[in-house]
């Protein structure tokens, strides 16, 4: 067998923290809440007589591909981080690089800067996984909610909603005296003419604007009463479909952040109202936008007013489709226009990033459609008023609301849009013929969801959600390639029999199977020896038992969520745990021998000879004599 010299010397020499410790073959403990890995010395050697996990994989798996889902950041900005990924693995997914949101505008259009940096330097041999097309979270939401909001037309002074407290709101000194935050990314003038009047305010972005929040404008208002309901409108246009929220904000930048407006190429009137409450963040003292995030851009502003909302009679209703309130009418697209819309936003998004990497042989499997499966009622994601998603306070989405007086609430958390609510289950089928269409013929299509192995009753409801798009898709015939499951377990928790049950019900689709999210958690950021050797067995097992459950004309492979134990790749995917393969540090873990084993069928040290013994002790002393 090869020896891995390389990997020895990783592991004695700390690859991005530490210098070269005496202990040669001892785990050292990272900087940071990263843990010290107790493991034999004996055990420690074996571990580094391993060769690479992709040599294993294809001497003893060659039909399938062992895969890395990893940050495309750390990938680019870490070299260590890329070369032990470069070095073990065939295949890599991007854990967010390729999501809608990280793609798309808040106009719509497909910006792949990140991405197309990312595979600037992926190895030419590396395959790709695409990682994801449709999902309830991760979308570019803004966007989407602009296509289905209603038309809002404005009835009368826009000084009918509130009792304004803006007294530059127009602009019509041909100045900008009273507005502050003119620090942003931007320059800024007033120019001619406005809308319905002689001037308006004009920003152009600047190529260092990269976040909405990075320009601002605001007026002061004094403090802000708690129990007051609040109203204002501002009409907006720009030449790039920008996202515009009104803010408020104390002398301390402290922030309450309301609704987020998308500026068309005309005018385009903004209207809200809150109530400020107790709960809300103090003294809030100045209100205004924050627009930034689009480099070269244009916005113009004109009309900003604020102030106590005005009492207004009872709405009155103008017919079936629209609703009138404090002075705004809002005018509601037909359910048919909004699935029109959205058919087209799917079209653009998929067709999009299919055409612009049609000619990267690297790209072999795509996750179309991603968690679809809601859990506890086991119903698909959307229909039938089932959505599944909280926002970070634990709150659950709802069914969304055409308001008389406030318009479109969506009532769902930020990012969080349900394509099923507007298209109704062909959403699954459209999503998956647009992405047959794009794609290369050979490109490989899955549906993926999560807490297959624990649930039966989700798996099965997975089943037949792939069932129907291959019985009712415009093709005519079966379009799923494979299904994916997702297997984020718990070693003191999974058993062999969940997870072989799991594989068999999988394989007797008839799909390939892939394992496309694994990692094993410990409860802890500080595992014991035992513990340590427990996440070895459990990945090892999962491996036998996908070989051993799953025909082999059917195994696609595994791959193995995010790299190491290192807390940058943990600072909101499992927190304060050691799930990987390599430490906080990248020194190889108890459970890169599980999987290496699983890998091979057998305890691949047992092979080593008393050569390599021999050869580690002269490298040990040789480094300690360096």
């Amino acid at each position: 067998m090869k020896r891995n010299r390389i990997i020895l010397s990783l592991i004695a020499c700390t690859l991005t923290l530490t210098g070269c410790d005496d202990q040669i073959m001892e785990w050292q403990k990272a900087d940071g809440n990263i843990n010290s890995l107790e493991i034999p010395l004996e055990l420690n050697e074996k571990i580094a007589l391993y060769d690479k996990i992709k040599t294993y994989a294809a001497q003893y798996t060659p039909h399938m591909i062992i895969g890395l889902g990893l940050s495309a950041d750390l990938y680019i900005e870490d070299e260590a981080y890329r070369k032990i990924a470069d070095d073990n693995y065939q295949m890599f997914t991007t854990g967010n690089a390729m999501k809608s949101d990280a793609i798309m505008k808040s106009n719509g259009e497909l910006d792949f800067t990140k991405m197309d940096n990312f595979l600037s330097i992926v190895p030419t041999d590396m395959k790709i996984y695409g990682h994801n097309f449709i999902w309830h979270t991760q979308q570019k939401q803004a966007y989407l909610k602009s296509l289905i909001a209603p038309e809002v037309i404005f009835d009368g002074d826009a000084d009918d909603v509130c009792d304004n407290v803006v007294t530059n709101y127009g602009f019509e000194g041909g100045n900008t005296t009273g507005w502050t935050g003119l620090w942003g990314k931007y320059t800024y003038d007033v120019v001619q003419p406005g809308h319905e009047s002689d001037y308006a305010l004009h920003f152009n972005m600047t190529n260092e604007t990269t976040i909405n929040h990075d320009s601002q404008l605001f007026w002061p208002t004094g403090m802000l009463e708690v129990g007051v309901t609040y109203a204002y409108s501002f009409w907006v246009k720009s030449d790039s479909q920008l996202s515009v929220q009104f803010i408020g904000q104390n002398a301390k930048y402290g922030g309450i952040y309301k609704d987020t407006f998308t500026a068309a190429t005309d005018w385009t009137l903004c209207t809200g109202e809150f109530t400020y409450k107790e709960s809300d963040v103090k003294d809030i003292e100045r209100i205004g936008i924050q627009f930034g995030g689009t480099p070269g851009s244009n916005l113009w502003v004109d009309d900003f007013k604020f102030g106590k909302k005005k009492e207004t009679d009872t709405p009155a209703t103008l017919n079936s489709q629209s609703r009138t309130g404090s002075g705004v009418t809002y005018i509601f697209k037909t359910p048919e226009e909004k699935k029109a819309a959205l058919e087209t936003a799917m079209e653009a998004w998929i067709k999009g990033m299919l055409e612009h990497i049609k000619n990267d042989n690297r790209f072999v499997a795509w996750d179309v459609i991603n968690e679809p499966i809601a859990d506890g009622s086991n119903e698909w994601r959307g229909i039938n008023n089932v959505f599944g998603g909280t926002d970070g306070d634990g709150n659950p989405d709802t069914e969304p609301v055409e308001d008389p007086e406030n318009g479109l609430l969506l009532n769902w958390a930020d990012n969080h849009f349900y394509w099923g609510y507007y298209l109704g289950k062909g959403y699954a089928t459209k999503a998956f013929e647009l992405a047959r269409q794009y794609a290369p013929a050979n490109m490989k299509l899955y549906v993926n969801d999560y807490n297959l192995e624990t649930s039966p009753n989700k798996l099965a409801a997975l089943i037949d959600f792939v069932k129907y798009i291959d019985e009712n898709n415009a093709t005519g015939q079966p379009i799923v390639d494979g299904i994916g499951t997702q297997m984020h377990v718990t070693a003191s928790s999974i058993t062999r029999e969940q997870i072989d049950a799991m594989f068999q019900t999988m394989a007797a689709t008839g799909k390939l199977v892939r394992v496309t999210e694994l990692d094993v958690a410990l409860g802890t950021a500080s595992p014991s020896a035992e513990q340590l050797e427990l996440q070895a067995n459990v990945y090892q097992m999962i491996f036998e038992s996908y070989k051993a459950n799953v025909p082999e004309a059917q195994q696609s492979g595994i791959t193995i969520w995010t790299l190491s134990d290192n807390a940058a790749e943990h600072e909101y995917w499992l927190p304060d745990e050691s799930p990987n393969l390599f430490d906080g540090n990248y020194n190889r873990k108890h459970a890169y021998k599980g999987v290496c084993d699983g890998i091979a069928g057998k305890d691949i040290s047992e092979e080593f000879s008393g050569d390599d013994w021999k050869n580690i002790s002269s490298e040990e002393e040789s480094t300690s004599e360096e």
